[in-house]
């Protein structure tokens, strides 16, 4: 008897993947190019790295959303009604949430989403309040404020929501958290579970950190270094602030040497092929050391 597998969990999350305009592009490219589905998913994300960290400029990916915020230079204290609004990108729907829908649990998800909603919010110069994702998460603002207060208690996690953010440092955001976590030795694997999120996800955080530190050291401006790694510049500003945050603890010398490998490699297979500053010269513009 032939077992019906069409509606298994894995079956269920390779439809969903194939659906993505990511896939629909990385079909493309293999089938025009020749070239193999590993070096399609590669260019892939380079494309969507490089011409949409602007969320300004550009269309919506699927399970993207528009969504008008509080400027994230308004006082907690002003009326809403009174606020500047900034209108921002907001991804509901991640390429890799496919795999933590059969790993984690509603909650655990919705927490992953409410830590990604806000943060993209944050780096484009806005801030959601409870209520903002509570209506985009489809839950009761009780719920909200219970994810928030386990993040923090149980994470050491800091949701930048509306009344928080000028409280927040950058070490204790999430990308944060991952950072410092793999600084103090542990590995890519065991921090994905530990603040749920992919292990693609935490490889990103460390690899952009990295990039970021390597540059920044270079000489490279904020802007350079943006447009090189292809993130966007309040993003890269988070990381210099936890890189002046962690620089000087001698516990960290091992990753920070870990860094300087990822950095270099990263700048002769992708940065120098952007047109970057050789990573031995500085100019004015790039400013001094740090």
């Amino acid at each position: 008897m032939i077992r019906p597998t069409s509606n298994s969990r894995e079956c269920q999350q390779t439809r969903l993947e194939l659906k993505t305009q990511s896939q629909q592009l990385i079909n493309q490219v293999v089938k025009g190019t020749g070239m193999s589905p590993w070096e399609a998913e590669v260019l892939v994300d380079v494309v969507q790295e490089v011409y949409f960290s602007d969320p300004g400029n550009h269309p919506l990916r699927t399970g993207q959303l528009r969504y008008d915020c509080v400027a994230s230079s308004e006082g907690a204290g002003k009326p809403i009604r009174d606020c500047q609004m900034v209108s921002v990108t907001l991804t509901l729907l991640e390429k890799d949430d496919s795999q933590l829908v059969t790993q984690l649990s509603l909650k655990a998800l919705r927490q992953m989403r409410i830590l990604r909603l806000t943060e993209e919010a944050k780096e484009q110069g806005g801030v959601l309040t409870q209520e903002d994702l509570a209506l985009i998460l489809g839950c009761d603002v009780r719920t909200i404020r219970r994810d928030v207060k386990e993040l923090r208690e149980q994470q050491g996690i800091f949701v930048p929501t509306r009344g928080q953010l000028k409280d927040i440092g950058p070490g204790v955001t999430h990308k944060g958290v991952a950072v410092r976590l793999w600084l103090e030795g542990q590995e890519p694997v065991a921090i994905a579970r530990q603040i749920h999120h992919t292990l693609h996800a935490v490889e990103r955080y460390i690899q952009h950190f990295s990039r970021v530190v390597f540059l920044r050291q270079k000489g490279f401006a904020a802007l350079q270094i943006a447009l090189t790694v292809g993130i966007s510049s309040p993003s890269v500003q988070s990381y210099l602030e936890l890189y002046e945050a962690y620089r000087r603890k001698r516990n960290y010398r091992r990753r920070f040497n870990e860094m300087q490998i990822i950095g270099l490699n990263h700048y002769y297979a992708e940065d120098e092929k952007k047109g970057a500053p050789s990573p031995g010269r500085t100019t004015k513009r790039a400013g001094r050391r740090p």
